[in-house]
């Protein structure tokens, strides 16, 4: 059996494909693809301005430490209208608000997810969550955990505004 040059490159071209396009996603790639689905019908869900160019997603439950970060930045820029903060399993409101000095009545950027709507069916749910948006839609998410400093990072955006 004669092969042409042509029958051969095609051969290999097809093996090439099939090889390239078989390529499985690693875990990290498969987590953040069902956060970014779970946060997008989230947000659709959440009756918001379209304006918010962050939201900042503070569990009650979760890394000790890395709440108490979110705590913090929320403390410090509840003033900044382009970020909305979504606080979700919220054991004491009345506890967080003595911690934070926010009392978020008073502010019309902070979601209080009562029925528990936000519950990120990853293992990351235990991290404050940072999203950032663009006309209403995720361009991206991040989670502050330990060794990431995301509140770091959007406090540099953040305080140019």
């Amino acid at each position: 059996m004669k092969y042409s040059n042509s029958g051969i490159s095609m051969l290999i071209i097809c093996i090439f494909l099939c090889i390239t396009s078989c390529k499985s996603k690693t875990s990290e790639e498969i987590e953040i693809e069902i956060e970014k689905d779970y946060l997008v019908k989230t947000i659709e869900k959440i009756t918001m301005d379209t304006t918010y160019q962050w939201i900042v997603i503070l569990p009650g439950l979760g890394c000790h430490g890395c709440i108490q970060e979110a705590e913090y930045f929320m403390r410090q820029y509840i003033t900044k209208r382009q970020i909305l903060f979504v606080l979700t399993k919220i054991s004491s409101l009345k506890i967080l608000q003595q911690k934070t000095e926010v009392n978020v009545n008073e502010h019309p950027n902070v979601y209080v997810d009562r029925s528990s709507l936000v519950s990120i069916p990853t293992r990351n749910n235990i991290y404050p969550c940072i999203i950032q948006l663009k006309e209403g839609k995720i361009l991206n998410h991040s989670f502050q955990r330990p060794g990431n400093d995301a509140f770091h990072k959007l406090e540099r955006i953040v305080s140019k505004y």
